[in-house]
């Protein structure tokens, strides 16, 4: 819709204020300014007027109309119509009640043509038809002047619902069958039950299209063919956060990456990839921990991230993670998979419960719900792609020359990576601007400094706490040779180990250091310290069992909501198939397709055949083969005579 531009005066007496008022608010606008005479002119866009100042101008500007002929009835339904109505509707009402008012009483098809004629030249943005002009009469003269209003409502559509139902079961699938295919099904299936005898007799795809518009709402639409995942990353439920209860610092969000850059690892051949554990301040986004590292993402690298942070800037109240293994087990949360979450009930042994931290764990495969995903995108784009051997998130995003830098071995080793990284986590991450709508335009470091002023300094550990923090626990029996770890394949021994044989204890050991490890008995007391007595196997990852977490009312309301799109968008079955291809064939008409007939190219395998079935006439096909002296009669075989042409 194109603007209409009126003066600052004119606004003004609009809006009811001073010319000087609306020079000072013009950025509330839509506005320009226009040379006159040498000098600016402020020019405001009525329609980016408030809507009672600009419904003024338009009833300013209205051509001059002789009295409006309407009913007591029609006034108060129309009136109240008119209001409720979108701006589109309103715009056909005043457009329609203007054109039928100036031809009333013109009769005839020729008498319209020429009303017609000159009301296009006249008013070139209201253009119009007989044929629509009918059309209204015909709509107003049964419905009223409502019908100018809800004119979508009161038009029937032409699609008839068992044609339409065709039409939608086949479009309103996740197949993503195209508008022509789905029409062609529809309109095969009517032939079939001899509704219509060919297509100039069914309604138009544009027919179908519309009612289904005007039926289902679109994200209906997009639920049914884009399907689940979509619907909910796009246009599902959500909650907005408030976080003006929250302080800095007091809940930590965390996850770990995958950094999208080949590396050199010692000790392996081939291009590595490596990760980052990042726990993040749920309110500034300024990184409070983290862990670089080329191995697999497990608990010890969760551990030593989380420590991390704790060193620097304190112990948070809350944490706030998915359900991966290395965030739900007893060393970690106490809360393990496989199990029923309960935040009041911790294991004993784990960081968590030690540390008095509330453990907070992301609806299962609801990976949008934490902020930090927003983040790792920021960081990827920031760091990720500074590298030669960037290697994207997906096949689209490999460079092409990823091919040449690997192969030529010119690329950053796991040290110049994990320096790298270090110096941007710690000094470039946090002064980058943030997009957050309570960050206001400051950066991360400017925010958090901002608001940790405003709070209690958060409690701080001691060394002895620190050390002990990425340390993992076993519970076992102490047998005739001491403690042994299973994963670890490796035994402990203490000298007060034999006055507890057969006990069951907690067995503590750090991952970093195992030369020493303490064991604790049912009630978390210190029993005594022990040695390693055997070398180290291989290293093996935490496997505890891990299990889903459940907010109730969320996923009763997400539950709820996919039942009733489920309900009104049926999966396709495999039965519609030769159905729909049925119809699709009786819509398209038999097919006369002209094949012509060539000449017969005859092969080697002819002349064997041939050769066989003379042999058959004879009565010994090998006779050939052992009678050396045997006139062959000339030939009339076809191959024969085309060989010696040719020859």
């Amino acid at each position: 819709m194109s603007p209409i531009w009126i003066s600052s005066s004119k606004a003004a007496e609009l809006l009811g204020i001073s010319e000087r008022q609306v020079r000072n608010k013009a950025q509330n606008f839509n506005y320009r300014y226009e040379d006159e005479g040498g000098r600016k002119v402020l020019k405001i866009d009525v329609r980016s007027l408030p809507k009672e100042a600009s419904d003024k101008y338009v009833m300013e500007t209205l051509p001059e109309l002789g009295e409006v002929p309407a009913t007591a009835e029609d006034i108060d339904i129309v009136v109240k119509s008119y209001d409720r109505a979108n701006d589109r509707a309103k715009k056909n009402y005043d457009k329609w009640t203007l054109i039928l008012m100036k031809c009333d009483g013109i009769v005839g098809t020729k008498e319209l043509g020429r009303f017609v004629d000159n009301w296009n030249k006249r008013y070139p943005h209201m253009k119009t038809s007989v044929k629509s002009i009918y059309r209204q009469r015909n709509q107003v003269g049964e419905c009223g002047k409502i019908a100018l209003i809800n004119h979508r409502e009161t038009m029937k559509s032409t699609v008839k619902d068992v044609w339409f139902e065709d039409f939608k079961n086949v479009y309103m699938t996740a197949n993503k069958v195209s508008v022509f295919s789905s029409w062609m099904i529809a309109l095969g299936k009517a032939m079939d039950r001899g509704e219509v005898g060919d297509k100039s007799e069914f309604p138009s795809k544009s027919a179908f299209i519309r009612r289904l518009k005007s039926e289902f709402a679109p994200d209906v639409i997009y639920f049914a063919r884009e399907g689940k995942k979509k619907f909910y990353d796009n246009k599902g439920y959500h909650l907005d956060r408030d976080y003006s209860d929250l302080q800095a610092g007091q809940v930590w969000v965390g996850d770990t990456r995958t950094w999208d850059v080949f590396v050199k690892v010692p000790g392996q051949e081939k291009p590595a990839t490596c990760y980052i554990t990042l726990f993040m301040d749920f309110k500034t986004y300024m990184p409070m921990g983290w862990c670089l590292h080329h191995d697999s993402p497990g608990t010890e690298n969760t551990l030593r991230a989380i420590r991390n942070g704790i060193a620097r800037y304190g112990l948070p109240e809350e944490i706030y993670v998915d359900n991966g293994r290395e965030y739900r087990n007893k060393d970690f949360s106490g809360q393990s998979r496989g199990h029923q979450i309960v935040e009041d009930e911790q294991y004993t042994e784990s960081l968590a419960s030690r540390l008095g931290i509330k453990m907070h764990f992301a609806i299962v495969r609801n990976a949008r719900a934490k902020i930090i995903e927003r983040n790792f995108l920021i960081i990827k784009n920031g760091f990720d792609r500074m590298f030669n051997s960037f290697k994207g998130g997906t096949v689209v995003e490999k460079p092409e020359p990823l091919k040449g830098v690997l192969k030529s071995g010119n690329f950053p080793t796991w040290d110049e990576f994990e320096s790298l990284a270090q110096e941007y986590m710690t000094n470039v991450f946090p002064g980058l601007p943030c997009l957050g709508e309570h960050h206001n335009g400051m950066t991360r470091a400017q925010l958090w400094n901002e608001e940790i002023a405003k709070r209690t300094p958060m409690r701080r550990v001691s060394k002895n706490t620190l050390s002990m923090l990425v340390s993992r626990t076993e519970k076992g029996r102490i047998t005739h040779m001491g403690f042994h770890v299973a994963k670890l394949d490796s035994w402990y021994w203490g000298e007060w180990m034999p006055v507890w044989k057969g006990r069951e204890v907690t067995f503590r050991y750090d991952p970093d250091d195992m030369r020493t490890a303490w064991c604790y008995d049912k009630d978390r007391k210190l029993i005594g310290e022990c040695t390693l007595q055997s070398s180290v196997g291989a290293m093996v990852k935490d496997d505890d069992v891990v299990a889903k977490n459940q907010i109730a009312e969320g996923v009763a309301r997400k539950r709820h909501e996919e039942k009733l799109l489920k309900e009104i968008c049926p999966d396709m079955t495999k039965e519609q198939a030769e159905e729909y291809i049925a119809a699709m064939r009786t819509a398209v008409g038999p097919q006369d397709i002209f094949i012509p007939e060539g000449p017969t190219h005859l092969t080697r395998h002819d002349r064997d055949a041939e050769e066989l079935k003379r042999d058959r006439k004879v009565g010994n096909a090998d006779i050939y083969n052992i009678v050396d002296d045997i006139d062959e009669p000339e030939s009339t075989d076809l191959w024969d005579e085309l060989s010696m042409g040719n020859g």
